[in-house]
């Protein structure tokens, strides 16, 4: 049986989505993403990588909290490194 997302480590879930090269995303953008897994557990359960690919035509589209991630993460020097 799949873990809840709950209980899952955020390091370890967000590592999932972020190749080893890219690197995490900035602090901010760590706690917009998790904001995200907070309000919306069930749609962040579904988040794969390549939704971080092109933001804006992720299936999360018009979610506050993803919006809120995808404005920051598209636009921060520190995330895009």
């Amino acid at each position: 049986m799949a873990k809840p997302v709950s209980n899952v480590d955020p390091e370890k879930l967000l590592g999932d989505l972020f190749q080893v090269d890219e690197g995490l995303p900035c602090p901010e953008g760590t706690h917009l993403l998790l904001a995200f897994r907070k309000a919306r557990p069930l749609d962040f359960a579904f988040l794969k990588a390549t939704d971080l690919i092109n933001l804006q035509n992720s299936s999360f589209a018009g979610i506050e909290e993803w919006e809120a991630f995808s404005r920051h993460y598209g636009s921060c020097e520190l995330c895009n490194a």
